[in-house]
């Protein structure tokens, strides 16, 4: 038996201004599938072919956030900034060579990374998917 007491991140939850206006947002710029509505429209599961759920939750309260929310990995960083640049989605900095990372004796090569929002003004970000080399 493992000492870990949590098993997994299950859900991420990210308030949004409009629900619909975000629940589109993240189905058309990210590929995001709708898994459930809660019938008051106040709430939108979605889902990626692997990871957490997205709730995503409409209040009034939400000014959106100047820091990350959320991470997407890629396999193709230019394909999705290209994507989402052409929906108009603002992106913001955008890090072309993130370095490299030793961990021992195995080297974790980090490529490029950048921030974007969501309608509400949630920073998210998008990067590469990293290498490792031994």
């Amino acid at each position: 038996m493992s000492d870990t007491i949590v098993e997994r991140v299950s859900f991420l939850q990210i308030p949004v201004k409009n629900l619909e206006e975000s629940t589109v947002w993240y189905v058309n710029n990210l590929g995001c599938k709708v898994q459930w509505k809660r019938p008051d429209n106040k709430m939108t599961i979605l889902e990626l072919p692997s990871g957490p759920e997205i709730f995503l939750c409409e209040t009034e309260l939400h000014q959106g956030t100047m820091s990350i929310v959320i991470g997407f990995e890629t396999e193709d960083i230019m394909k999705l900034l290209s994507h989402l640049t052409s929906n108009g989605v603002k992106i913001g900095e955008i890090r072309q060579d993130r370095g490299v990372v030793e961990y021992e004796e195995v080297k974790e090569i980090l490529g490029m990374d950048f921030d974007f929002y969501d309608p509400s003004g949630n920073m998210l970000v998008a990067h590469a998917k990293s290498t490792f080399e031994e």
